[in-house]
């Protein structure tokens, strides 16, 4: 009842002792296939339901070390110059005086607009999206007394039927990521790059890079999210604490959900290694806030209250050449369509990726004269020893 207070919402199924039937119903269905590993009363073992968050928040505020600056009156050109090309995570601050939160962006309107929607919520273990009407969805971010408790997490919302699709218009570009390049193959043909996010209090994602070196703007509506972000240098064997879970140092499953990353790997992983030499930047992200994650950055994100966020995946100038080299290699057919693309409407973008491919083809060949016996008489092939890095395919915050 609490909760349904402070979230301003109105119907009576947010004001009963526990969820509804039919809510808990389809709940236990998409846990047990969400999470197939655990047993549903595994879902609230560690009690976080419990813990203090606040007190969490304190215990990391010394890391707090990210720039910010007022989105009223920084430039393009500023953030281009300061964030953008160095690749320097930012907080971009007042970025949605423009997006009528109050009359799109709250709970109780979100409820009003697609209760009757279905949203993912999770996924199988063979990776079909689990969907559940939002107005189910909200009971449990109501009543849920989870550990880490299921995340509404929704990329398709181009093709929403009840009208998912409206939600769209209803939020304006930002100026610093109107660029894009991956739009130039159009909707259908390009990988998943948009996220309705509404997240209940303990929920988040564990630590991962996105996908294809793509950089990511993540805009707070409702709630705040507690951030770390690792630079790429950073190992990923260091990163998601491997170390110290085979040195039995730490519980392996502390790894596997967010809220458990920060309570019990990130303190352990700060001592052994040092904040300093992980450089490590952490924050507190807060409503009208817009992070600015660039492409190949390690990032673990935790939602501190009932949240609602809108996240994007994009390709820029000033992030070229990183994640066309990752395209190229982990996605082929994919650059190939970028590539006519390129071609079709950018010859300046055809051939800079022309460039980069000689460039690594060139690299390669010295690198196989130099070990002939590592060379298995493919040297002429374009899969090249490229500085693509290994991407994450899960979800995050940017998301």
């Amino acid at each position: 009842m609490e909760t349904a207070k402070k979230l301003k919402l109105k119907s009576s199924r947010f004001f009963e002792k526990e969820m509804s039937s039919k809510a808990q119903e389809l709940i236990e269905e998409i846990k047990l296939k969400d999470r197939s590993h655990l047993r549903l009363r595994e879902w609230y073992k560690r009690n976080h339901y419990e813990k203090s968050l606040k007190e969490l928040r304190k215990q990391y505020e010394k890391y707090f070390t990210i720039a910010k600056v007022d989105g009223r009156t920084f430039t393009s050109e500023q953030f281009v110059n300061q964030f953008e090309i160095p690749d320097i995570p930012c907080i971009i601050t007042n970025t949605t005086d423009d997006w009528n939160v109050d009359k799109y962006w709250t709970f109780e309107k979100l409820y009003q607009l697609y209760k009757e929607t279905c949203f993912k919520i999770g996924e199988d273990d063979k990776g079909r999206k689990l969907r559940l009407p939002f107005k189910y969805f909200l009971e449990y971010l109501v009543y849920n007394k989870d550990d880490s408790p299921l995340y509404l997490f929704e990329s398709s919302v181009e093709d929403m039927k009840d009208g998912g699709a409206d939600m769209i218009g209803r939020y304006k570009q930002h100026k610093y990521f109107k660029e894009d390049f991956f739009s130039m193959v159009g909707e259908k043909h390009r990988p998943p790059y948009r996220w309705f996010l509404v997240g209940p209090k303990r929920s988040g994602t564990t630590v991962h890079i996105d996908p294809l070196m793509t950089s990511a703007w993540n805009t707070s509506l409702q709630g705040h999210k507690l951030w770390v972000l690792f630079p790429p240098d950073i190992p990923k064997s260091i990163v998601k604490a491997k170390g110290l879970a085979a040195k039995k140092e730490i519980d392996p499953e502390v790894l596997d959900e967010s809220i458990d990353y920060f309570f019990y790997a990130l303190p352990k992983l700060i001592e052994k290694e040092g904040a300093d030499n992980l450089k490590i930047i952490m924050c507190v992200q807060g409503p009208g806030d817009t992070i600015f994650v660039p492409g190949g950055w390690w990032h673990a994100v935790l939602n501190l209250d009932n949240s609602v966020a809108l996240t994007q995946n994009f390709m820029s100038i000033n992030n070229f050449d990183k994640i066309w080299r990752s395209v190229r290699d982990e996605r082929p057919k994919f650059s190939q369509r970028l590539l006519e693309a390129f071609k079709e409407q950018r010859s300046d973008l055809y051939e800079r990726a022309l460039k980069l491919d000689d460039i690594d083809k060139n690299e390669f060949r010295v690198l196989n004269d130099a070990n002939p016996l590592s060379s298995d008489d493919s040297s002429g092939s374009s899969s090249s020893s490229s500085s693509s890095s290994s991407s994450s395919s899960s979800n995050s915050d940017d998301d």
